[in-house]
């Protein structure tokens, strides 16, 4: 039976909201979005995880009446309240999903904490970045650990020209300040440290930072350094950045490639969607 109820929950300093499927407990995932911060797109990413029989926690990292306002050195701490709760819940395999930010956010989760064993990565970075107080770079990382920050990569300024991008662009485009950086070598993430299978997706058209380079990046550390687990990257060719299976025709007016090929990128979601459920399914 595929539930739709929910139940929500305030763990350590974050909001969540547990979509079951009925009395499944063999697996579930914990789903994390990007940084517009919030629930309600960790919400629809959980929401299709349910509908296709597969238990979700959506969880609300910041912007949520619980959690930080600012991404600004978020607690890794939060996922391993998920974690544990979801054991005290009955679920006996816990995976995790992140979006944008919150791929980012999965990865450094999953390496710190290895009772995550299913990883799955969209449109991810591949190193550590600069957090924001608001529309201000930080100064500090986006997570923390133990109470201490991530070792990450700042900005190139201290003003970033996202308007004047977008409209120079004439759609969400903020690419050239999300390339070109100088990146901090202790900042990039070590994926070969998870121990789970992982499966990320990129697209060519990204206009928010280049996740296909990212994705070839961590496939070849992954590569080089003989990883033991399954991994996968799948690579679109006109999606835009906002990898939502349950994603609104809306997108279509901030993201130039959504208006010019509306059903390949309605076809290339429904792919990525099977990818998740077969890999959640039969690879985990």
């Amino acid at each position: 039976m595929k539930g739709s109820e929910t139940i929500k929950e305030t763990l350590h300093k974050a909001d969540c909201v547990l979509y079951p499927v009925g009395d499944r407990r063999d697996k579930v995932v914990i789903v994390l979005s990007g940084s517009e911060g919030g629930l309600e797109h960790t919400g629809k990413l959980a929401k299709y995880l349910q509908d296709n029989g597969i238990p979700a926690l959506a969880l609300g990292y910041f912007k949520t009446k619980h959690s930080v306002k600012n991404l600004n050195r978020i607690e890794l701490e939060n996922i391993k309240a998920a974690i544990d709760w979801l054991k005290k819940m009955g679920y006996e395999k816990i995976g995790i999903e992140g979006c944008s930010k919150g791929a980012e956010y999965a990865a450094a989760a999953a390496i710190a904490f290895h009772e995550l064993s299913c990883v799955i990565l969209k449109i991810p970075s591949w190193f550590y970045s600069e957090g924001m107080n608001g529309k201000t770079p930080s100064g500090t990382c986006c997570w923390s650990y133990k109470g201490k920050e991530i070792p990450y990569t700042p900005y190139k300024t201290r003003k970033l020209p996202v308007v004047q991008e977008m409209m120079k662009n004439k759609e969400y485009n903020i690419l050239a300040v999300n390339t070109g950086k100088n990146i901090n070598p202790e900042s990039i993430i070590p994926i070969e440290k998870i121990e789970a299978p992982i499966l990320m997706f990129s697209t060519e058209v990204d206009t928010i930072w280049p996740s296909k380079e990212s994705c070839e990046k961590m496939e070849e550390r992954l590569n080089s350094n003989k990883f033991p687990y399954p991994h996968k990257h799948i690579c679109f060719e006109h999606m835009s950045h906002m990898m939502l299976e349950y994603c609104g025709s809306g997108i279509k007016w901030f993201m130039k490639s959504e208006k010019q090929y509306p059903e390949e990128c309605a076809r290339e979601r429904v792919i990525m969607g099977q990818e998740c459920i077969k890999w959640i399914e039969e690879v985990w």
